[in-house]
């Protein structure tokens, strides 16, 4: 490719003005290194979805342009103002800032030309890899400049009217406007929305794959769960752990709900990745739209993944907004907390930021529970008490018991001690009990053999952590004044062993 000099890249971007290739819809960025003569419209912002001659415009101008190159950082035009030699990614992620899923065919095949392109898997990690907020995007200008230089011209294809490039794509609602905007549409009214992605998390044995599965039941029933609404829509569960368990957890949750699961239900047990295109791609394909798709769990579709990583976490959450997408409907994972469970969800904090809804469950000394963990325009943070039955379903070829578990409410929940009304008690106790339903510590300082317990001094330690709104050296003296009043209030029972070692437990 013949180098372009700032003059040819400034009379390429005079004469790309002149013919209105571009504008409006995608109006040329110019680079950094030359002066703009004129204001343009803000490139590669969809003002509306491309029409059939944008993408035959941009077809033709893919076709002067060779795609056998290095896959590259995703940049086209260099910093010298120059086309780089390695642009392959930044086309792709041009086009698709340009046109959207109206773009992916077109750059597809164009890709295909190449003997580079060896399969799919490649192409879809590169699309589901583009950040629609990046500060600094590769843009379509850049791809119609590339392809000037290598030989098309413009001119000649330019034929029907274009939009005003001085229309501002910016639009201001009065109060009619806002009154006139769709509230949101509940798939679980006041938990789950409709559409987007979602998350159900919680410490291993907590119950939350249990309670999930009861969920989803109930939505592809159209049945209340444990009192909000739910909207009935199709159901699959992609099940990655415990696999052999699906057909007794079905039969224990029809032994326990008194009905049979609902056809509107389906579960998936083949191992799926959220990080490959492909496998997006291909469950989709068969998924109903506008349902709901559990991933149980997202560790186990997301191989290799280090969920710590920003990086590879924004490819699982492309990976998850791509299933949405194509699906119009809600996809729910299933995760884990960290070590430290009152942190939340675990992995980069990208993570809890993408979600549109969230539950977290929680298994202390006192049961089990959940909570909205995050809810758009809506209630969180009140805990629901939940409960596993077993249920025997027969015996096995041994004479011994197969059971399973499903779940209802904790009835026994109502007797016990209402949760204190002030929010730092409230907030003291909660970590408290996450660290309790982690100990390995049973029968200390006098409570019951299978209770679990906790020193005192960690108590301190653990809830002096979650005063982040403390001055660091009132954090301990806070703490421990917290812990004092929950044992003098009932909600917890301290006592010291032998050795003068103070334990707690509830």
């Amino acid at each position: 490719m013949k180098p372009l000099s700032t003059s040819d890249l400034q009379q390429m971007l005079d004469d790309f003005e002149a013919q209105g290739v571009g504008a409006g819809r995608a109006a040329i960025a110019r680079p950094k290194t030359l002066a703009a003569a004129s204001p343009l419209s803000p490139l590669g912002q969809m003002l509306s979805t491309p029409s059939l001659h944008d993408i035959a415009v941009l077809e033709d101008a893919l076709s002067c342009i060779s795609s056998d190159v290095p896959r590259g950082m995703g940049s086209i035009i260099g910093s010298d103002g120059l086309p780089t030699s390695d642009y392959w990614l930044g086309m792709v992620w041009a086009i698709r800032r340009y046109a959207g899923e109206a773009g992916k065919e077109p750059v597809r095949k164009w890709s295909q030309k190449s003997p580079r392109y060896l399969d799919g898997a490649g192409f879809e990690d590169a699309w589901n890899q583009y950040d629609p907020h990046h500060p600094n995007p590769v843009t379509i200008g850049s791809v119609f400049m590339l392809a000037k230089a290598c030989g098309w011209q413009a001119s000649s294809f330019v034929t029907s009217p274009l939009p005003n490039p001085s229309t501002n794509r910016f639009h201001l609602l009065d109060r009619t406007a806002i009154m006139a905007i769709h509230p949101i549409q509940w798939r679980v009214k006041g938990l789950l929305p409709t559409t987007g992605i979602a998350a159900i998390f919680g410490p291993s044995g907590s119950g939350k794959s249990f309670l999930t599965k009861d969920l989803g039941a109930s939505i592809a029933l159209g049945q209340n769960w444990f009192g909000h609404r739910t909207s009935a829509c199709d159901v699959t569960y992609v099940m990655l752990e415990g696999e052999g368990g699906l057909r007794s957890r079905v039969e224990a949750w029809e032994a326990h709900n008194g009905k049979s699961l609902p056809p509107g239900f389906c579960a998936l047990a083949q191992p799926f990745r959220l990080t490959e295109g492909q496998d997006v791609e291909d469950l989709a394909a068969v998924l109903p739209k506008g349902g709901v798709v559990i991933v149980d769990t997202l560790n186990r579709a997301a191989p290799g993944m280090d969920e710590n990583s920003s990086q590879d976490m924004g490819r699982i959450l492309a990976g998850m907004k791509r299933l949405q997408e194509v699906t119009s409907g809600l996809v729910l994972v299933v995760h884990h907390t960290g070590k430290d469970a009152s942190k939340g969800l675990r992995g980069h904090s990208s993570l809890p930021a993408a979600l549109d809804g969230a539950i977290e469950v929680e298994r202390t000394a006192a049961g089990r529970s959940w909570s909205a963990a995050k809810v758009k325009d809506g209630e969180d943070g009140k805990a629901v008490a939940f409960q596993l039955h077993r249920i025997v379903l027969g015996t096995d070829a041994d004479g011994d018991e197969i059971s399973s578990c499903a779940v209802g409410p904790d009835t026994g929940a109502i007797f016990r001690k209402p949760e204190p009304s002030g929010k730092s008690q409230k907030a003291a106790l909660s970590s408290i009990r996450r660290l309790l339903g982690t100990s390995v510590w049973l029968g200390q300082g006098g409570c019951g053999p299978q209770t679990q317990c906790i020193k005192v001094a960690d108590a301190i330690v653990g809830v002096a952590a979650a005063l982040i709104t403390v001055a660091v050296s009132k954090q301990r003296n806070r703490a421990r004044t917290l812990v004092q009043d929950l044992i003098a209030s009932g909600y917890l029972q301290s006592s010291t062993d032998s050795s003068e070692e103070a334990w707690l437990w509830q």
